[in-house]
């Protein structure tokens, strides 16, 4: 066994404190971690004292004053007995002498403002979109409420937009003769006056250059018509026409756009419904020539991982149950999670790179390429160098065969461009044509 080392999620302790409960309520805060009682900060293992009073005394020491229940056993490392405890992570926030902490690598921090306001909701059981705003019925917008009830006839065929505020009641959107936070996104005339921050922006770049910006706000469906509309201003689109009857009505006239406009619909509401309301930031969409990013703050609800998102079936943990609820009676998304998998699915049936999914500090963002390969991807992949370059020389020649491959790379044997080749071929990213002398090598499009 190597040489014990403090990380996100393991403490070493020569011996019992009480500063070792600061460090378990930081990852219970977390990820869950384990505090190790009889090593020192080196990875040296010294053993402490572990009979039954002792465990007994730091198990009820943890309860009393962190109210929390860790696993607690005693295990012999280098032919020295330590103390294990292991704490879970936990659905709210555990306090210490007033401080709330978060683990982040081997240090103890306060955990920020906005993170704390949504853990002490989830510690009460409530969310951020279902908490009541100041504002009342009288700031309900019709029109509003009208084009919701189209969307959902098929799910509610006995709504009633004529009547809002009885529409949103049975939404729960209406708490008393309060608009829910969820209410004020979705039907309140002017939402961005109690909720600022709650708009979408789109950027166009060339390099670090922006090229165009344009700020949307209104109400979450307003929100999502104007990107889609904004995409269909900025993308590229290929018209392919089909003949099946030779005859007018036999022409069909199929539209191509850069990026399916379905999976940037399902991206869009994914962000609109699932972002941290209490994070200030918009959500910002950003297209280059060879990406379409889109960004919101908040990372992924506790209980799903980022690799959780290319299951087909995994768990559904909405962040915004009001909003995601009255999306789904729109016919907009499904409860179960498959947003996620519906967006590779158009990515892939379009034949481009499947999407990126990204969650870092406090965020998540969805990556759409264009080209499948850019050298970043490939060398993700794990493609040497040299593997990158004569992808690179595919792209600008079309075809080549390994003679005219292996003069770009004089110091490289033949022998060696074959068997890159061959590794390319074998990965899908390169097909291989023609009789051994004649063969001639391409990129599969």
């Amino acid at each position: 066994m190597g040489r014990l080392k403090e990380s996100e999620i393991l403490e070493l302790k020569e011996r019992w404190t009480d500063k070792a409960l600061e460090d378990l309520a930081a990852f219970a805060n977390t990820h869950g971690g384990t505090c190790l009682i009889g090593v020192r900060k080196d990875g040296t293992v010294v053993g402490t004292v572990t009979d039954d009073a002792e465990l007994q005394r730091i198990a009820n020491t943890i309860v009393s004053k962190l109210g929390i229940t860790p696993s607690i056993q005693v295990r012999e490392l280098q032919g020295r007995e330590v103390i294990v405890i292991e704490v879970e992570p936990i659905r709210g926030v555990v306090p210490y002498r007033g401080r709330y902490l978060t683990r982040v690598g081997t240090v103890n921090r306060d955990m920020p403002p906005e993170q704390l306001a949504r853990r002490l909701l989830e510690r009460s059981l409530q969310t951020w979109d279902g908490l009541t705003s100041p504002w009342g019925p009288e700031e309900i917008d019709p029109e509003q409420v009208v084009q919701f009830a189209r969307l959902a006839r098929d799910r509610l065929p006995q709504i009633e937009p004529s009547e809002p505020e009885r529409t949103l009641q049975n939404l729960g959107l209406l708490q008393g003769n309060r608009l829910t936070n969820a209410g004020v996104l979705l039907f309140a005339r002017r939402p961005q006056l109690l909720f600022p921050h709650a708009r979408l922006r789109i950027g166009l770049f060339k390099g670090n250059q922006i090229l165009d910006s344009h700020e949307f706000e209104g109400t979450l469906w307003q929100q999502l018509n104007a990107a889609m509309d904004r995409f269909r201003q900025v993308l590229q689109v290929r018209f392919d026409v089909q003949v099946t009857k030779p005859t007018l009505e036999g022409l069909q006239r199929r539209e191509t756009w850069e990026y399916p406009l379905e999976a940037l619909r399902e991206a869009v509401i994914n962000a609109l419904i699932h972002r941290d309301y209490t994070a200030y930031g918009d959500i910002q969409i950003r297209i280059t020539e060879d990406r379409l990013q889109i960004w919101n703050p908040g990372g992924l609800p506790e209980g799903i991982r980022i690799d959780q998102l290319r299951e087909p079936e995994h768990p559904s943990i909405p962040r915004n149950p009001l909003l995601s609820r009255t999306f789904y009676y729109a016919g907009l998304i499904e409860h179960w999670g498959t947003g996620t998998t519906r967006i590779i699915e158009l990515c892939r049936a379009q034949g481009l790179p499947e999407p990126e999914f990204v969650e870092q500090s406090g965020s998540f963002k969805v990556v759409f390429l264009k080209d499948p390969y850019t050298p970043e991807r490939l060398r993700a992949m794990g493609l040497t160098e040299r593997q990158v370059q004569i992808i690179a020389a595919l792209r600008h020649t079309g075809s080549a065969s390994v003679g005219e491959i292996q003069r770009r790379f004089p110091e490289v044997s033949v022998k060696t461009i074959q068997r890159d080749l061959q590794a390319l071929v074998k990965r899908g990213l390169v097909t291989a044509r023609g009789e051994k002398r004649g063969r001639r090598y391409a990129l599969v499009r």
